[in-house]
């Protein structure tokens, strides 16, 4: 420990002790009627009023400069500047409050987050407690996790998010000859019920519209959020008749209001007998957004994003095999993970201010915790979906996706080399 004292107070260019040449005709400095005192003395008796120095109060400071004033006849300020320079390293002091997780649960936070489709903060503190009771890992984490606020989240995760942002063509054509039939919607349509849907189709088109290939049908419930989705191979009156009918089985409500596009595949007397046909209860009523205004669909055309081009992207579906996969996937797994556990924000106000707008959303709630809110779903139905929920495990759902999606995958390679 003396050697690396030594050293740093040589190193300082400034020190009063490094004026003296160090050689071996070093002269001795003689005080009046004393003996020699050589340079290693004197650093020697720095070195240990140095230690006494770095430990003492403010007054027993002042009488140790007065001594070494004294005794080396040394400037009170260079003295001060010598004993700063030997004192010792000590470690750096961190500010701030003590950090809560360590590295091995932000992993974990890292991981559970990307399993659960890269939610954002306030959905995935929502829907953390349903995945956390099927999670691998260490009681400890979990609970660290459950505590784990949204600002904190955005936080650890911040070095991992990454933006998309995604451009396709429209496969969309107004159907011209139905238009009076289906009304516009009016502009304050407002919706506090269950069974109001809007529905728009997808295309698996990879960027080019020719051909024939692999279309999504969308129906997502406005007040509940619940989402059905099905594919059909081409574009066609029969092919959405076929997937509403498909879709009609798996929804726990009864559809009494459809609102659609102006593509042709919805204004159509098909699409219009198959909802006001004699063979109904009752007559399901039909209303159209206006041309070219998407806002007026947006409850369904955002989950054709999150329901759609999240699972299976934007690449070009283009073999008919691949339509049966895609259902198996949309009407199980698809369907469960995303109306079970993923938790939703609605909309509730939203003022302009200026040149921006402020919005307030309501608390995220899955599209199962309000569809069993609402009084006009049957209390069997209810039962059924809160058991369903208890009893599936959202990670087996997500490892029974990845295995199909391998298949699809496949088969998408298959066709590729076989045209090359």
């Amino acid at each position: 420990m003396l050697q690396t004292e030594t050293s740093d107070c040589e190193s300082w260019p400034h020190c009063p002790l490094n004026s003296v040449t160090e050689d071996a005709s070093l002269k001795s400095l003689k005080s009046q009627g004393g003996d020699a005192v050589t340079e290693a003395s004197k650093r020697e008796y720095l070195r240990i009023m140095s230690h006494r120095y770095q430990g003492a109060c403010r007054k027993e400071k002042h009488l140790i400069l007065s001594e070494i004033e004294k005794n080396l006849q040394m400037h009170r300020k260079s003295a001060i500047r010598v004993l700063g320079v030997i004192k010792q390293k000590r470690p750096k002091e961190t500010r701030g409050r003590r950090r809560i997780y360590n590295d091995f649960v932000v992993q974990h936070l890292k991981k559970i987050w990307l399993e659960m489709g890269q939610l954002c903060s306030r959905r995935m503190k929502k829907a953390l407690p349903r995945w956390l009771r099927h999670y691998d890992a260490p009681e400890v984490t979990k609970v660290m996790l459950s505590r784990m606020g949204k600002t904190t989240i955005d936080r650890y995760l911040k070095p991992y998010k990454a933006q998309y942002r995604r451009h396709w063509n429209s496969g969309t054509k107004s159907g011209r000859y139905i238009k009076t039939i289906i009304p516009l919607k009016p502009l304050d349509y407002n919706v506090t019920t269950v069974g109001h849907v809007e529905a728009d189709t997808v295309h698996h088109c990879g960027g080019a519209l020719s051909g024939v290939y692999a279309i999504t049908l969308t129906v997502t419930d406005v007040w509940t959020s619940w989402t059905e989705c099905r594919a059909m191979w081409g574009l066609s009156m029969k092919g959405v008749t076929e997937c509403m009918t498909d879709i009609e089985k798996y929804l726990p409500y009864k559809i009494k209001e459809v609102s659609t596009d102006n593509g042709s595949e919805f204004l159509n007397y098909e699409f219009e007998r198959y909802f006001r046909g004699n063979e109904r209860e009752s007559p399901v009523k039909l209303q159209r957004g206006r041309a070219y205004k998407k806002n007026d669909q947006c409850y369904v055309e955002q989950k054709n994003f999150t329901h759609v081009r999240e699972l299976f992207g934007w690449d070009r579906m283009d073999k008919k095999e691949l339509i049966e996969v895609m259902n198996d996937i949309y009407r199980h797994e698809w369907s469960m993970l995303q109306n079970l556990f993923y938790p939703q924000m609605k909309l509730q106000s939203k003022l302009r201010v200026g040149a921006k707008y402020k919005k307030k959303y309501s608390d995220p709630q899955t599209p199962l915790e309000r569809v069993l809110a609402s009084p006009s779903v049957a209390p069997e139905v209810k039962e059924k979906l809160r058991k369903l929920e208890h009893d599936t495990n959202p990670f087996e759902l997500k490892k029974m996706i990845e295995t199909k999606l391998k298949v699809i995958n496949k088969l998408l390679n298959k066709a590729e080399g076989a045209s090359a």
